[in-house]
């Protein structure tokens, strides 16, 4: 009997929106290549701020279910009332305001009635989902996708970070299988939890051609965070304007909102698929100035054979720092001269891409992570 998991992920996985959204689709294919029926849920709130609506691939996920913050709001329903009543006499979630008591009993209503046989939580913060004990008792995996005490304490430098901390331990001891997809985070977790902590980078296909003209110098990709808007506001402020006047850059996400139009710059807001655009690129960049975890939008661009010019936070989780097909300095004078040698040294440009390639296909091929995954997936 094909046996059954429950994913959850708040957003859609399918919306093609950013480098988390990307990471959920590709563990969806490969738990779908291991043989496993896969029904998704979603948070309904979650949904509507993002703008995704509720297009799935049927050939990867089976039913989705979302999930409402509350009851529909009529005045005789016992279901409304208890959903009012649970406002006052719960203490409400700090990290997480969307996780009403509404939103648990749903989901244990799913679980209880579908019976599967492993359930999937992504992120820390909705660990709360799984406060029950269920009649079937399926194998629970946390995808932790960060260090989430550290990336709320860069948007908060107030945070009360041991608190934080220890609830985050908490939650994901919670979990029969803890997944990190970052060497640092890996260390860190595995000190505290021990063995039930994995560690299973990224993946992507390879796309390592070179029949494409390339029309672009310098590609970024990135969603409108605001670890994506503090660092193109320092490339733009400190890199750009030393940059020769012939470069020509693409950027694409939406971060293109808070970006002006500049000479040499195209911003595309949305697209359904990034190959077109990294396949006419040549270097990618990744000037990130905090946040915490390892980026994705690196891996991707690595996946296409990319080097990738970046300060040093582009390689945090990195199993190694050297030889990976990254150029990486905080100084903005070296950062344009890397990007200019990669530029004007065509036999610089060849080792570094070289790199690239060898340190994906070494990290992060579908191949490591499906057999990572049939691992924890084994009972």
């Amino acid at each position: 009997m094909t046996k059954k998991i429950l994913f959850f992920f708040p957003e859609n996985p399918f919306s093609n929106r950013a480098g988390n959204v990307t990471r959920a689709k590709a563990n969806l294919n490969i738990l779908k290549n291991l043989g496993y029926q896969i029904d998704l849920a979603g948070i309904e709130d979650m949904y509507k701020v993002m703008g995704d609506n509720t297009d799935i691939d049927h050939n990867l996920v089976d039913t989705l279910f979302l999930l409402s913050r509350r009851p529909v709001k009529r005045i005789g329903s016992l279901e409304y009332w208890r959903y009012k009543f649970s406002l006052i006499t719960t203490k409400k979630n700090k990290s997480n305001h969307l996780l009403t008591d509404y939103i648990k009993a749903s989901f244990e209503k799913i679980v209880e009635a579908k019976k599967y046989d492993y359930i999937i939580i992504n992120y820390e913060f909705w660990a709360g989902l799984i406060d029950y004990k269920s009649s079937t008792n399926p194998t629970t995996i946390i995808d932790t996708h960060d260090w989430i005490t550290l990336n709320e304490f860069y948007k908060n430098p107030l945070l009360k970070i041991g608190d934080r901390f220890e609830e985050e331990i908490n939650n994901l001891n919670k979990f029969d299988k803890v997944i990190t997809i970052s060497n640092d985070e890996n260390f860190v977790f595995k000190g505290f939890l021990g063995d039930k902590v994995v560690n299973i980078p990224p993946s992507f296909s390879p796309h390592f051609s070179s029949n494409f003209e390339k029309k672009f110098d310098l590609i970024f990709v990135g969603s409108d965070n605001i670890f994506n808007i503090k660092s193109m506001k320092w490339f733009f402020d400190n890199v750009y304007p030393i940059l020769p006047d012939n470069i020509t850059i693409v950027i694409i996400g939406r971060i293109c909102k808070h970006l002006e139009k500049r000479k040499g710059v195209t911003l595309v807001e949305f697209s359904e698929t990034l190959d077109e655009y990294y396949s006419q690129s040549k270097i990618a960049i990744c000037p990130m100035l905090e946040g915490t975890g390892i980026k994705i939008k690196v891996i991707e661009a690595l996946s296409f054979g990319l080097p990738v010019v970046g300060t040093e936070r582009a390689v945090d989780g990195f199993s190694s720092r050297i030889a990976n097909g990254c150029l990486t300095d905080n100084n903005p004078e070296i950062f344009k001269d890397k990007i200019i040698s990669l530029l004007q040294d065509e036999s610089f440009y060849k080792s570094i891409k070289s790199q690239a390639e060898d340190y994906f296909k070494n990290n992060f091929s579908e191949e490591k992570a499906l057999e990572k995954w049939k691992n924890v997936l084994t009972r």
